[in-house]
């Protein structure tokens, strides 16, 4: 029996507009009225369970696994980097546009024209793709930071967008000198580093935990490349989903192929399981 549904976003839960919608909220009022739990898993960062429109009692995998916040929009877990990495790489790189994200802002070593500037020239499907994830702009960032500031945060994520950044393949290199670290983009265009092990699978593997449900009692859907690793840990038992428009090796991790996010295949897959239940 299913007892936490935990979907990716954009390509997965989300419409083809990469937004929620009264068809997707009504599903979830109906899982939770069912008694079911429900999650989104995201590298997106979501500081509130109500962001993008969600009601009611969701639970927040954000940040490819690296914050999860409980049903009541609390933060109930942090993953944060190795101590000092993210020192040394804004040390290396001190004017680079990168994102150092904490579970209550997100830093940059650069300023917000320039942070802006560096997401400007990506295609116009990008940016669709990327409306809403609080990139640029708005109280939560803090700009014009120095390499001492960053060293002293309590950092769980590294973002920055390769095509906008000049310095991307020293930082790729960077990178890959440092194991203890992973990058596990949803789009090749990104860097979005973690802790290594840190990931979507591990963290709603521990938000069932915290909830008292087992892992044979979770459901995951997913599409893109940051997204395997979830799918990959719950494929065993039989209860994970890739989107028909996802990615070739997602819907190899899942081995269960469903209809399209444009389709709203993620909400009718779930109200299915639940009333075969």
């Amino acid at each position: 029996m299913i007892k936490l549904f935990a979907a990716d976003l954009d390509g997965t839960l989300l419409n083809a507009l990469h937004q929620t919608d009264p068809v997707i909220l009504r599903s979830l009022r109906r899982l939770r009225a069912a008694g079911a739990h429900f999650s989104v898993a995201t590298g997106r960062t979501l500081r509130s369970n109500r962001a993008l429109g969600f009601e009611g009692n969701v639970g927040v995998v954000c940040c490819n696994g690296s914050i999860v916040l409980d049903e009541k929009g609390h933060v109930a877990r942090t993953a944060p980097l190795p101590e000092g990495f993210a020192g040394e790489l804004a040390a290396a790189f001190p004017k680079a546009a990168i994102d150092f994200i904490t579970a209550e802002h997100t830093y940059h070593l650069c300023s917000e024209a320039q942070h802006a500037a560096a997401y400007a020239g990506m295609p116009l499907w990008r940016k669709v793709v990327m409306r809403g994830m609080s990139m640029t702009g708005g109280p939560e960032h803090v700009y014009d930071c120095d390499p001492a500031q960053i060293a002293g945060l309590e950092v769980c994520k590294i973002n920055a967008h390769i095509d906008g950044m000049p310095e991307a393949p020293e930082v790729a290199s960077f990178i890959a000198e440092h194991p203890e670290v992973v990058n596990a983009p949803f789009n090749p265009s990104m860097f979005e580093v973690t802790r290594v092990g840190v990931n979507k699978g591990e963290a709603v593997a521990w938000l069932a935990g915290y909830l008292g449900i087992r892992e044979d009692e979770v459901a995951v859907y997913g599409d893109g490349g940051n997204d395997i690793q979830m799918l990959e840990r719950f494929a065993g038992y039989g209860h994970a989903y890739a989107t028909s428009n996802g990615s070739d090796a997602a819907k190899h991790a899942a081995g269960n192929v469903i209809g399209s996010c444009a389709t709203w295949a993620v909400s009718r897959h779930m109200l299915v399981t639940l009333r075969a239940q």
